[in-house]
């Protein structure tokens, strides 16, 4: 987690030149798929969380399409986020659903993409080894530590190590996948994990850790955000079809903030693998529209410019870019306003505090 180099990102910029070359595309016929990714889980199930978890499992692109004969094709790869970015450099995506740190350097090394949606915010969990002897954050210093890199959980990690007084060098730092990481704290490797919802819940539930710290219940820097995005290419190619996928992630993201659908919303989450109990627990307390808003408002603006400062400090990009350039809010306003879903979500400051009109 110090000085440290990613081939596969260096090479992006390359890459994304050579598929995403600049100059608008010019509009074409209906491509024959739509190809679309998000988070892979543990369990490699081919399902996913969130709005987009919905968007999968009630198969609303599939039946959006059907009559213009294009197929959607799926990826939730184990790589998570930068494999994400791989794909998108290799021409093999058109829309992707990820954490904002590996969006953010795949933005910063060349990627041609737009944010069209946020995901949302959602907490950031510190789950220890009950014998680990860690009771506060003071205590993570020279604790044997998991994220995966360049992941949103690994920008998550640097915040909170920030609020308690402590840098990277103060911990001994591991980078694994997510089922490694339940291999590893389980085995006694390593003390501490750091992760999102479900994924590390799944351990608390097994007695295997413990709840040391987490961001839920408050805008605190440290939580996870992310984006939806898409490619330049197919949004310049296709605005219609841009549209009416964003359509569907709207909806998508309106069933899964109605608290009516919590029980449903909480069965399509668990196909991905980990108990039920594990999102009842991550959401108890808690508003589901508060965590699901796909709203690109200052909140979602400012986690962006976090992130970007932390991927130049961090070498993962070699400078800043413009977040306002990089957001197109038309496609999100058009299907809020078709749907008359302009209130439903708050819109909050940079701050995290709900704007009230």
């Amino acid at each position: 987690m110090r000085r440290r180099t990613f081939t596969s990102l260096a090479a992006l910029a390359v890459t994304a030149a050579a598929f995403f070359g600049p100059g608008p595309a010019v509009a074409q016929d209906k491509p024959q798929v739509i190809r679309i990714a998000s988070f892979g889980n543990a369990a490699g199930k081919p399902y996913g969380t969130g709005a987009i978890g919905v968007v999968r499992a009630q198969e609303l692109l599939e039946k959006e399409f059907a009559a213009d004969g294009i197929k959607i094709e799926w990826q939730f790869p184990r790589g998570t986020g930068p494999a994400i970015n791989e794909a998108f450099a290799n021409g093999q995506l058109d829309f992707a659903y990820y954490g904002g740190l590996p969006n953010i350097v795949g933005r910063g090394a060349g990627l041609k993409t737009k944010v069209i949606a946020s995901y949302g915010v959602s907490p950031v969990y510190l789950v220890a080894r009950p014998d680990a002897e860690i009771s506060s954050l003071a205590d993570l210093k020279g604790k044997k530590i998991s994220t995966s890199r360049g992941t949103i959980n690994e920008l998550g990690l640097f915040q909170i190590l920030t609020r308690a007084g402590l840098t990277v060098d103060d911990i001994q730092f591991f980078d694994l996948q997510t089922a490694d990481q339940i291999s590893a704290i389980t085995s006694g490797d390593i003390d501490v994990v750091v992760g999102g919802g479900s994924s590390v819940l799944q351990l608390v539930d097994q007695g295997i850790a413990q709840i040391v710290y987490t961001t839920k219940g408050s805008p605190a820097p440290g939580s996870n955000f992310g984006s939806f995005v898409v490619t330049d290419q197919f949004r310049q190619a296709y605005p219609e079809l841009t549209q009416r996928v964003v359509n569907n992630f709207v909806k998508a993201s309106h069933f899964a903030s109605d608290e009516k659908n919590r029980d449903a919303l909480f069965d399509i989450w668990a196909l991905t693998g980990p108990p039920r109990s594990t999102f009842q627990k991550d959401y108890d307390g808690e508003l589901l529209k508060d965590r699901q808003s796909p709203l690109l408002d200052d909140f979602y603006r400012g986690n962006v410019e976090a992130g970007i400062k932390f991927a130049v400090g961090q070498k993962l990009i070699r400078k800043p870019f413009d977040v306002n350039e990089w957001v197109d809010e038309s496609y999100l306003k058009t299907a809020l306003k078709e749907f008359g879903y302009e209130n439903v979500w708050t819109p909050r400051d940079s701050q995290g505090n709900a704007v009230r009109f």
